[in-house]
């Protein structure tokens, strides 16, 4: 008997265990190795990307220094490499394939990272030539004869035209321009270095274009593809495995559930010749069972009391009057119990639903908790209305029917929804402020490419009517009045140079606007901090919003003191602190003729500059004063505010050491303070003692 009560129990721990170490076995190993393979292959694609993007920028001559260049480089051979390590120790010839995948991949990054040296160096040798050409260039036709100067700018033409587009018909008519000024006698030292500067740029171009041609066919991409083949390959091999050993798995569990089952039907027979046995107890049992089910009835109810007790706990009739009140009820409602029992439940709901507990009732099964959460407008004793969520569930006592109502105050959680749907505009609108940042820095530049243009060929027409001039006025002498372009050339004669050179002023100021948008819209620099003064970024800030000054304001004042000491930091992030307080201080103006001031001034015996931004616009109430620069807190939110402007300009200024503060009054206007600490040098201390 002990042999064949043990049997059962051993068969079923050995097939237990069968069931462990199939389990284990059919988990793939290689699932997370596959992964940080797989993200490793794809963090190399992403750095070969930046890559080829930066090596396009440095060639575009858009790329400041080689710095990015060089990391993005060094980053990629240090993947390629760490992958290369991890697959050396391979074992399957699936796992040697990528081996020897992964050592090309790495062999093909060092081929790439030394012919990017070698561009870099052509490249700057290129670059400094051009420049060098440029400068040397407009040196020698501000002073050259007529003659020359017209030999000088064909040259400078065709050279600009050449680095557009690296022509072999181009490099051959700028040689035979280079040996004719060559052979020109007596020929200055400028000539002979603007001469060499140009055979350079001819010569060196097209080897950099080429360059560049083997860098982008370099087949990176094509040996990461390859590999991560491989990889797929050998992960699938490694599943077929693991599928075989789930296979067993699951034959293992039908034998399993098999043997449970044969057990389940002897135990079956038992209990049926057990309750053949007792027959003369089925009366008894019969009432025992009809006492447990009153029980349970009542426990059900007890604890559908005691589980959310923390909650409105109500229950009613089927005509809706109220039979029970927790003290949860009376919290929430206000209502005493003594008081509300037996009145209709109707009178609790903001807007009465006359057969809500008929429908309730009748779309319900009998003793069935599968009633949906509905969201109501309750009442409290002092008729407040606030928002609820309810869930119904019905059951009997004999034959009465009941519903039971668990109700749960949703205010808090219906403020929060709010709230967050309000962060939610507002960080959609700040995305929108940082893509418009974006496309400010793009369209700057898109300008910035015909300007040059401009300012190219405006002074090339200043020299050729200069020279056009002499020719013209010999055949005025001779033959009297004549018209240029509709108009008489006495006329023209002193208006066309005029007309020429505002053209090309007008070039310098797009050039200095679109500068001065590139500079704002600049991501910020984590280089290290650097002396700047106050009032430079002052003025950078006011043309800049030169526009919406003229547009706000017919009075606005500038008091900028002089001889003030030089602040270390970004001045590109004061530069936008500036900015936003200026832009809010002029959106506070009611009218044109309120004014808005800038005040820059040492404070505290020369220890702090402070900058002050005074506007005579609606002001701010005392009780916002101190959230101004809470994160997303907007007195603007009609006007499309973000609540983020003041915030990030304080955290700028915690960052360089600064401060903001603010003080106002309604409808008196509002003056932001930016102060500085200053750590005075040698000659400020002289200036003090002075």
């Amino acid at each position: 008997m002990t042999v064949i009560s043990w049997r059962p129990r051993l068969i079923v721990a050995g097939l237990l265990l069968a069931l462990t170490y199939l389990w284990l076995q059919s988990a793939s190993p290689e699932l997370e190795r596959r992964n940080r393979l797989q993200s490793t292959l794809r963090i190399i694609e992403l750095r070969d990307a930046e890559l080829m993007r930066d090596i396009l920028l440095a060639r575009a001559g858009l790329l400041a220094n080689y710095d990015a260049l060089t990391k993005a480089g060094h980053e990629l051979l240090r993947l390629s490499q760490s992958l290369q390590t991890e697959l050396q120790p391979a074992n399957a010839d699936a796992e040697k394939l990528m081996g020897t995948l992964a050592g090309q991949l790495t062999a093909t990054v060092q081929e790439r990272l030394g012919q990017i040296e070698y561009l870099k160096s052509d490249n700057a040798l290129l670059r400094n030539s051009v420049m060098s050409f440029d400068e040397i260039g407009k040196t020698l036709r501000a002073a050259a004869k007529p003659g020359d100067a017209v030999k000088l700018g064909n040259l400078w033409r065709l050279m600009f035209s050449f680095m557009d587009s690296p022509q072999p018909e181009l490099a051959v008519e700028i040689q035979q321009e280079l040996d004719r000024l060559a052979a020109v006698a007596a020929q200055s030292d400028d000539y002979r270095v603007l001469i060499d500067h140009g055979r350079l740029i001819i010569d060196v171009s097209p080897k950099v274009d080429t360059l560049l041609r083997q860098i982008i066919a370099q087949p990176i991409v094509s040996r990461v593809d390859d590999l991560q083949q491989a990889l797929r390959h050998y992960s699938g091999s490694v599943e077929q495995q693991a599928e075989a050993y789930r296979l067993a798995l699951y034959l293992v569990a039908v034998v399993l559930l098999a043997y449970l089952l044969y057990q389940f039907v002897l135990l079956r027979a038992n209990t049926l010749a057990l309750r053949k046995a007792h027959a003369n107890l089925q009366q008894e049992t019969n009432e025992r069972l009809q006492a447990e089910s009153w029980l349970r009835e009542s426990e059900a109810r007890l604890r559908a009391i005691t589980d959310s007790a923390h909650e409105a706990i109500v229950s009613v009739d089927m005509q809706g009057n109220i039979v029970s009140w927790n003290q949860g009820a009376q919290m929430m409602f206000g209502f005493p119990a003594e008081q509300i029992l037996g009145q209709p439940f109707q009178q609790l709901l903001a807007h009465p639903e006359p057969d809500f507990f008929a429908e309730t009732g009748e779309a319900q099964g009998a003793n069935r908790l599968n009633s949906p959460m509905r969201e109501l407008k309750v009442l409290r004793q002092n008729n407040s209305a606030f928002p609820v969520e309810l869930s119904l569930s019905r059951w009997t006592r004999g034959a009465e029917r009941y519903l039971t109502a668990i109700i749960r105050d949703i205010s808090v959680r219906k403020q929060l929804e709010q709230v967050a749907r309000q962060q939610e505009l507002q960080l959609i609108q700040a995305n929108k402020m940082t893509a418009l940042g974006t496309l400010v820095s793009g369209v700057a530049h898109e300008i910035n490419n015909p300007n040059q243009l401009i300012l190219f060929n405006s002074g090339l027409l200043a020299d050729i009517w200069s020279d056009a001039l002499e020719v013209l006025e010999e055949h005025y002498q001779a033959t009297g009045e004549f018209s240029l372009g509709g108009l008489p050339y006495s006329e023209m004669r002193n208006s066309a140079a005029v007309l020429i050179r505002d053209v090309r002023d007008g070039a310098k100021r797009i050039e200095r606007i679109v500068a001065e948008l590139k500079n704002y819209a600049r991501p910020p620099s984590s280089e290290a901090p650097v002396s700047f003064a106050i009032n430079e970024v002052v003025e950078r800030a006011l043309a800049l919003l030169k526009h919406l000054i003229e547009q706000k304001t017919r009075h606005f004042k500038t008091d900028l003191a002089e001889g003030l000491p030089e602040l270390r930091g970004n001045p590109q992030q004061v530069e936008q602190v500036l900015v936003n307080l200026l832009i809010n201080a002029l959106e506070a103006l009611p009218d044109q003729e309120k004014s808005v001031s800038v005040t820059t001034k040492l404070l505290n015996d020369g220890r702090q500059l402070g900058v002050e931004v005074r506007d005579e616009g609606v002001g701010i109430a005392a009780e916002h004063i101190q959230q101004l620069c809470d994160p997303f807190f907007t007195t603007k939110q009609a006007n499309g505010g973000t609540g983020l402007g003041l915030a990030i300009s304080a955290s700028l200024l915690r960052a360089q050491g600064g401060s903001l503060s603010f003080s106002s009054a309604p409808g008196q206007g509002t003056c932001a303070r930016v102060i500085f600490q200053v750590n005075p040098g040698p000659a400020m201390a002289d200036n003090h003692a002075m």
